[in-house]
């Protein structure tokens, strides 16, 4: 089995398809590798990747064109005839699938400055914090 794991954005939205009476759940994903070449100039290479997610769940509904999303699953290729030649197409079969947030989401992160300070712990009242106080000594004997 060759193992794959995929970061990028939904190209399409997600479709239920039923292939020899099994249902999946078919969407592309496009993960793009930015990087300089030794003159400094700033190149992209995009790799499409078509995937099917065994079952149909409700997840469908999320999975919208721009979504970023993790995927990790087995990989296969397939070649094909083109007009242009012979192609190859890169598929997985999703065996796990975490939505990451839409590319406007992921866009707006990136440009708002990051802040320094830590967020509050929400702690339920009434319940204990899962950390020990600060001035509370540990027996730790190192």
């Amino acid at each position: 089995m060759l193992a794959v794991t995929v970061i990028g954005n939904i190209g399409n939205d997600a479709e239920i398809k039923e292939f020899n009476g099994q249902k999946f759940i078919a969407f592309n994903v496009a993960s793009t590798e930015r990087y300089k070449d030794r003159q400094g100039n700033q190149h992209s290479r995009t790799t499409w990747v078509s995937c099917l997610k065994p079952g149909e769940s409700s997840v469908v509904t999320y999975l919208k064109k721009g979504t970023q999303v993790y995927v990790r699953g087995s990989l296969s290729v397939k070649t094909f005839n083109s007009g242009n030649g012979v192609q190859a197409g890169v598929n997985c079969l999703v065996r796990e699938l975490q939505l990451l947030g839409s590319k406007q989401e992921t866009q707006n992160e990136q440009q708002q400055p990051a802040t320094t300070s830590t967020p509050p712990i929400y702690t339920p009242a009434g319940s204990a914090s899962p950390f020990p106080p600060e001035n509370e000594k540990d027996d730790l004997p190192f």
